[in-house]
Order: C-alpha cells, then sequence, then structure tokens
C-alpha cells in the first residue's frame, strides 16, 4: 500500500509559482518539459484519432453513413484506452523530469544548482535500475478507469460539434 502526502503548500497562488521558476531559471524554467511533452502528444494523439476513426468505421452497420451514439461511446473510450496504453511510458519519463526541479548539491557550499537527471535518456535508464520496468506503467489501471469514459464523452461532443458546424 501506497501512501501520498504532498506535504506542506509551497506557492500561495499559481503566480507565486511562476515567479519562483523565474527567479529559479529564467524563462526556461517555465518551459521545464516541454520537449518531452510534443515527444508524448504526437504519437499520442495520433494513436488517439486514428483508432477512434477505425473503430467508429467498424461499428457503423452496413447502410448508414454515421454510427449510432453507442458505437461513437465505445470508439472513444478505446481511442483514450489505446493512446495512455502506448504512451503511458513516456508520461511517467515526462512526469519524472518535469518534478525535477534544480537541487542542491551534494557539496556543500558550492551555492551551484542541478538537476537529478541529465536529460530523457538518463531518466529512463536510473528510472529502470532502480525500479525494474513496471515504474513505466504505474498508475496505467487509474488511468484506464479515468480514460475510457472521459474520452468517450469527449469524443462524442467532438463528432456533434463537427456536425453542427458543418451545418
Amino acid at each position: 500500500m501506497y501512501t501520498c502526502y504532498a506535504g506542506p503548500a509551497r506557492f500561495r497562488s499559481p503566480f507565486d509559482c511562476v515567479r519562483h521558476l523565474y527567479a529559479v531559471g529564467g524563462c526556461r524554467m517555465l518551459f521545464h518539459g516541454a520537449n518531452i511533452t510534443v515527444m508524448r502528444e504526437a504519437p499520442a494523439f495520433s494513436i488517439y484519432m486514428l483508432t477512434f476513426t477505425g473503430v467508429r468505421r467498424r461499428l457503423t452497420p452496413p447502410g448508414r453513413t454515421e454510427p449510432p451514439l453507442s458505437a461513437d461511446l465505445v470508439a472513444g473510450g478505446v481511442a483514450g484506452l489505446a493512446s495512455w496504453s502506448s504512451t503511458m511510458p513516456i508520461d511517467v519519463v515526462k512526469s519524472r523530469l518535469q518534478s525535477d526541479g534544480p537541487v542542491h548539491l551534494a557539496s556543500p557550499g558550492t551555492g551551484q544548482l542541478a538537476s537529478r537527471y541529465t536529460g530523457v535518456v538518463d531518466c529512463v535508464v536510473r528510472s529502470w535500475r532502480a525500479e525494474g520496468i513496471s515504474v513505466f506503467f504505474r498508475g496505467m489501471t487509474v488511468t484506464s478507469m479515468r480514460a475510457f469514459p472521459t474520452n468517450a464523452v469527449i469524443l462524442v461532443v467532438y463528432v456533434n460539434v463537427l456536425r453542427l458546424l458543418d451545418g
């Protein structure tokens, strides 16, 4: 059983957090982890929309141009599961890198700041060595429980908004 303790609040507001990040690392710190986020999002959304479209087509009854609502719900849920299942490892690495803020080095008195990881590959290797392959799928059960209903609804809304806009 794991216990999560967030600890005392570090910032008074989102603006206080931004001020702190800027003071620690300038503008670059405000975009810490943006590269790996793009590395996750590009394949995630490709898999997401391709899965949705494919499942939706398969569930459309012959002779109909549009699937029933139930087919869209299933296609959206399956798309969410497929997307998260395939990108969970990189999401774990992304989260670790983004939460890896500057920390004081072990040698006291240097005043220098450093991060725990030197980059994506270092994070993957060190995480794997310390915790095994399962570290990259930690949280997958809870994510799946959220992904299916959330994406089912999101993609039904998406399809219906597109229909309304096409008029």
